[in-house]
């Protein structure tokens, strides 16, 4: 049978005081709420992002129907015997509608993404400002 000394005094005695300290282990129940929390975290902050691309695809689809109808109605006064100069300038308007319309629409769709990314960083943060606070040693009264 082996003996299990190492022959190094020097790491015997390391070995048998690492022992003697009797240091407890992680709690794994812990560990898994701990795990959980974040899990559940990015999980809401996925949701918000998803809502957020939800709203975005809208807001295009919105514009989209809006610039369509524009055209059509564009297209309908041209032929309906409208004057020369009116024909000459529909293009024109139309052009500078479309630019306006597109410009707004820009505008909402960056505050629909800015808005959604506030929102899941404020849930991330909240969740690194909990796990900060979990993590810290706890005050003794």
């Amino acid at each position: 049978m082996a003996d299990k000394s190492s022959g190094n005094p020097f790491m015997d005695m390391f070995q048998n005081f690492g022992n003697s300290m009797s240091i407890p282990g992680p709690d794994m129940n812990d560990m898994m709420e701990y795990h959980r929390k974040n899990l559940q975290a990015l999980q809401a902050a996925a949701q918000v992002s998803s809502g957020s691309a939800q709203a975005l695809m809208a807001k295009q689809r919105e514009a989209l129907e809006k610039a369509m109808a524009d055209i059509s109605s564009s297209v309908q006064s041209q032929s309906s015997g409208a004057d020369t100069s009116k024909m000459m300038s529909a293009p024109m308007d139309l052009a500078k509608k479309t630019f306006d319309a597109t410009l707004q629409t820009t505008q909402e769709m960056a505050e629909i993404l800015r808005q959604g990314n506030v929102e899941s960083f404020d849930v991330i943060k909240a969740r690194v400002m909990e796990s900060v606070d979990e993590l810290s040693p706890k005050k003794k009264s």
